[in-house]
């Protein structure tokens, strides 16, 4: 028989996550937010009753897992208020979804507590398409030896892969995922922004870039990052990234700048790859060393 549940932070993470579980078989007891319109509306996108809906802490206590789905600055706090209301702590299993935090972060005012972080790599925009991307996506479990298990267990519930990750590593593995997520965003805003220059409108612009960006990942998921890169660095083109420098000099040094070190990064990356002759390589580190 499966676990009651009990969610903490109906948002996006949480009701896509507890909905995934309430399917798969585990009763939500209570879920508790904010307000109550807050806590019926994710009851009903959860598929749950409604008197599950709650805004006292108290309600946690019939349930043997703890979904703690809050910003990562609230989990300490909210954790310790959690403990405080449970008769059997070491019965129960508090849970929080922070790619940033490990588990023990919920056990720094409860010593008796059992933890457990999973973390799905999906960018969470809103709670139905994270509802429905969970299943098959990677989600890392981290947390005590007892609770990993679990740990597993849920993750398959919500249809997704599961992989271990140790706690003193959660920051660095934040920056990746951030990188390769926030990062991406950032840079095609930055793309859309030049293209704008070139009177092009921002619609128009994301329109444009889109298929290039789909079919680059496309790449890289094929090929991996060094045989999945192309353009003037990896091709030794030392010419068209100097035009690129001296244009993006006249719209901003600070553009200059970042594109001047992220060109040395995928110069690295085309010298890894194979595919860069020295000379194109030499040629290279000259344009990309010389004084703004």
């Amino acid at each position: 028989m499966r676990q009651k549940v009990a969610l903490v932070g109906p948002g996006r993470v949480g009701c896509a996550v507890a909905k995934h579980l309430h399917q798969a078989g585990y009763e939500l007891s209570a879920v508790i937010g904010r307000t109550s319109e807050t806590a019926l509306d994710a009851c009903t996108f959860i598929g749950c009753s409604e008197k599950a809906a709650s805004l006292d802490i108290a309600t946690v206590g019939e349930a043997r897992i703890i979904l703690i789905a809050v910003p990562d600055d609230y989990i300490s706090s909210l954790s310790e208020q959690i403990h405080a209301q449970l008769k059997e702590p070491q019965d129960v299993t508090l849970v929080h979804f922070s790619g940033l935090h490990p588990a023990v972060i919920m056990r720094q005012h409860s010593p008796g507590a059992r933890v457990l972080s999973l973390h799905p790599l999906l960018p969470f925009a809103d709670r139905q398409s994270a509802y429905e991307q969970l299943p098959n996506c990677p989600c890392a479990v981290e947390g005590d030896d007892t609770a990993r298990s679990l740990g597993e267990e849920l993750v398959q519930a919500l249809g997704a892969q599961y992989f271990h990750l140790e706690g003193d590593k959660k920051a660095l593995y934040h920056a990746a995922a951030c990188i390769a997520s926030n990062f991406c965003v950032t840079l095609m805003a930055w793309a859309c922004e030049l293209l704008q220059n070139c009177d092009i409108d921002n619609t128009r612009a994301v329109e444009l870039l889109a298929p290039l960006l789909q079919a680059t990942l496309k790449n890289v998921t094929a090929l991996g990052p060094e045989q999945g890169l192309t353009g003037p660095i990896v091709r030794g083109d030392s010419g068209t990234v100097s035009r690129h420098l001296d244009e993006l000099k006249k719209i901003s040094p600070q553009q200059q700048a970042v594109y001047r070190d992220l060109a040395k990064l995928t110069l690295s990356l085309a010298e890894k790859s194979g595919r860069l002759d020295s000379r194109g390589r030499q040629q290279l580190h000259r344009v990309l060393s010389r004084a703004t």
